[in-house]
């Protein structure tokens, strides 16, 4: 349940971070979540507070996955990725080790693309 309040929390911030809404709205969204016990991104559509598009356009970057920053980046192909993740099943590595095992990619690389999908989830998207 913990989990739970801290990813709400967050979104509300990355939603303020945005100015999609401000942090009075998003206040008055977690109060009545807190009796409710729905979504915060719910109550903020349903108060109509926030549109369902910025919400799901909120959510999906908050779920950027290293590959993708890969690809958008171009420091692989989707071929090689697709490769790696085949590799990936069989050998239970995470997915930057292996990269940089196969001379796909270097540490450096991968450290700059990691922290940059950790800015990204935490709604940091303009760090490059």
């Amino acid at each position: 349940m913990a989990n739970t309040q801290i990813q709400t929390a967050l979104i509300g911030e990355i939603l303020i971070r945005k100015k999609f809404v401000s942090a009075t709205e998003v206040e008055y969204a977690l109060t009545e979540q807190s009796k409710s016990r729905r979504k915060l991104g719910e109550i903020l559509v349903e108060r109509s507070l926030i549109s369902q598009a910025n919400l799901n356009q909120v959510l999906e970057e908050q779920h950027v996955l290293l590959g993708q920053l890969l690809i958008q980046s171009k420091v692989i192909s989707q071929t090689q990725l697709a490769s790696t993740l085949i590799w990936q099943r069989c050998r239970n590595q995470k997915l930057g080790e292996l990269l940089v095992e196969k001379g796909l990619i270097s540490q450096e690389q991968l450290e700059k693309l990691l922290e940059k999908q950790y800015w990204q989830k935490n709604g940091f998207w303009l760090i490059s």
